[in-house]
């Protein structure tokens, strides 16, 4: 079952993005009957359920979270880098074009976390890059060029826009709007550290943002679906890409929160 947590989601929320009683009927009603099936049919079926968004933070921001008990979670995880610099040895080859070892380090730099998508997504827009160029052997000026200009512009846009159209179904307008400062604040700043954190109202004690979305639920769902990591006790981004895209995207006008004027 394919982006069952997205199908969730909708049956939970309304146009405002709250969760209601008659949407919270429907999500409730379907998963008790789908964990029911999971249980009966277990030894004969399997279900598998797949998403673009995790189905755990969902759900504990509905308080059904104990209707997903009877599936074993199991991230896809990205590629090492090594496996990475092997994808584009063999696309290159595949198109007849030569990205020496010095670009292929270059391009899993920039990256930073090699998702097969972005691997496959940054060789399609360098290989283009060269056939209008009509030349076959890429350069780190050439990395440089289509990664800023073709990756993080306009152009590169719609295969990064799902990143922010995906916070906003999960966590509403309201929680959208806090996530997206602490997302462009990480960006501007290369982390989200603790002082800046307690300046947005996340410590000490919980803030909330609305009745179902706290400003710690927030951080956990950016932490679960891969947009940050914790180190102690500050977040930074995952992806090198998603970090460049999202400075590029919404950190003309942010003021970074700790140079504020209180």
């Amino acid at each position: 079952m394919d982006e069952l947590p997205m199908f969730v989601n909708r049956l939970l929320t309304g146009d405002d993005g709250q969760i209601g009683p008659p949407g919270y009927d429907a999500a409730d009603a379907f998963l008790s009957w789908l964990r029911q099936n999971g249980q009966h049919h277990a030894r004969r079926v399997t279900f598998i359920v797949l998403g673009s968004v995790s189905l755990l933070p969902i759900l504990r921001r509905a308080g059904l979270s104990a209707k997903a008990n009877i599936y074993n979670p199991f991230m896809l995880l990205p590629w090492d880098e090594e496996t990475a610099r092997q994808c584009l040895r063999e696309l290159a080859a595949t198109y007849q074009v030569r990205l020496g070892p010095a670009v292929r380090t270059e391009m899993c730099r920039r990256l930073r976390c090699h998702v097969p998508h972005h691997v496959q997504l940054f060789f399609e827009k360098l290989h283009t890059h060269l056939v209008t160029q009509k030349r076959q052997e890429a350069n780190r000026e050439d990395v440089t060029y289509v990664y800023e200009r073709l990756m993080l512009g306009s152009h590169g846009q719609p295969d990064l826009d799902h990143y922010e159209t995906r916070l906003r179904l999960v966590l509403g307008i309201r929680g959208y709007r806090m996530a997206l400062d602490l997302l462009t604040e990480a960006a501007i700043q290369s982390e989200l550290s603790h002082e800046a954190i307690r300046r947005y109202g996340l410590a000490p004690g919980p803030s909330e943002i609305s009745e179902e979305v706290s400003i710690e639920d927030i951080l956990q769902v950016l932490e679960h679906d891969g947009y940050l990591e914790r180190r102690e006790d500050r977040y930074r981004f995952v992806s090198g890409l998603l970090e460049d895209w999202w400075r590029s995207r919404h950190g003309r006008w942010h003021v970074p929160i700790l140079k504020r004027e209180v």
